[in-house]
């Protein structure tokens, strides 16, 4: 129990414990069962080693799982949604979205054969589009914005495409980075994933004005990486409480791995997850005032 607890804090690379880490919160629940059997069975050495385990989880999760306080009055919306490329219920999903109907919100797992629904949906309401479908899974991505872009890149990192688009707010300019990292499911892949997000922490890093970097991160909160993609970035997550956001499609999603981060010129004032239709993600919706 001890061992399993330091893993999640110093996986050292090692891809069996950063999957493991990911899950750190069914330890504290593991821990918190074998103490209390402890205590019953009278086993005191047990019951001492699940509660230093306790304590070691439990403070690594517990800090993610605050809930959101804020009281500012948003300047804009900007909501994550991974729709799923295989969703047999896209049209639902899509619709979904329009409804909700965020200022600036972004897709991953878009597929081509979507475009169209979207161009109807959203060219009066979102005109500016930059969209990279593709065709098979799992890997394309959009960002639709109701305020004008400026200008804008679609980056090819690790074989996956990320957008940074910059987005006019009256007198603010809004960069808006959109990804959707490779899973840690092989070992390469999660060294991929890794060389994804450092690429993009150096990215925001060198941006002055005001960045949102949104998607599905494919990491939790906890996760090492996460933690040093915010500090070589300058970014800060916003979250409301735990917020697992897959996999869905099991009826109750267990992890949060999509993220909304931003710069500290800016203030979050709300965070809320919403249900896709047909996706296995939750999605994100989150609103954003910028500091005097």
């Amino acid at each position: 129990l001890i061992l399993l607890s330091v893993s999640h804090w110093f996986p050292l690379g090692i891809w069996p414990l950063e999957l493991l880490s990911a899950f750190a919160h069914f330890t504290v629940l593991l821990c918190l069962l074998v103490f209390i059997g402890a205590l019953f069975l009278k086993l005191r050495l047990l019951g001492v080693a699940a509660a230093v385990s306790l304590i070691m989880s439990a403070a690594l999760v517990f800090p993610h799982l605050a809930p959101f306080s804020g009281s500012e009055e948003p300047r804009f919306t900007i909501g994550q949604f991974n729709a799923y490329h295989n969703n047999s219920t896209a049209n639902e999903a899509i619709q979904f979205i329009s409804e909700i109907n965020p200022d600036i919100f972004t897709i991953q797992e878009l597929n081509s054969q979507w475009t169209p629904l979207l161009d109807s949906l959203f060219e009066q309401s979102h005109p500016y589009i930059i969209a990279a479908p593709w065709d098979n899974c799992c890997y394309g991505i959009g960002i639709y914005s109701k305020f004008p872009i400026t200008s804008y890149e679609v980056l090819d990192l690790e074989n996956t495409p990320v957008i940074i688009a910059h987005v006019l707010l009256d007198d603010f300019e809004v960069s808006v980075i959109s990804l959707h990292t490779l899973p840690p499911a092989f070992p390469n892949e999660t060294e991929e994933r890794n060389i994804q997000l450092r690429a993009i922490s150096e990215i925001a890093e060198t941006i002055t004005n005001p960045v949102i970097v949104l998607g599905d991160f494919n990491l939790v909160p906890w996760d090492t990486e996460f933690k040093s993609f915010l500090k070589q970035g300058n970014l800060k997550a916003v979250r409301d409480g735990f917020q697992a956001t897959f996999p869905t499609h099991i009826g109750v999603p267990l992890i949060p791995i999509d993220h909304i981060t931003y710069s500290e010129n800016m203030v979050p004032t709300s965070c809320e997850a919403v249900t896709i239709p047909g996706s296995d993600h939750r999605g994100l919706v989150a609103g954003f005032a910028f500091k005097d």
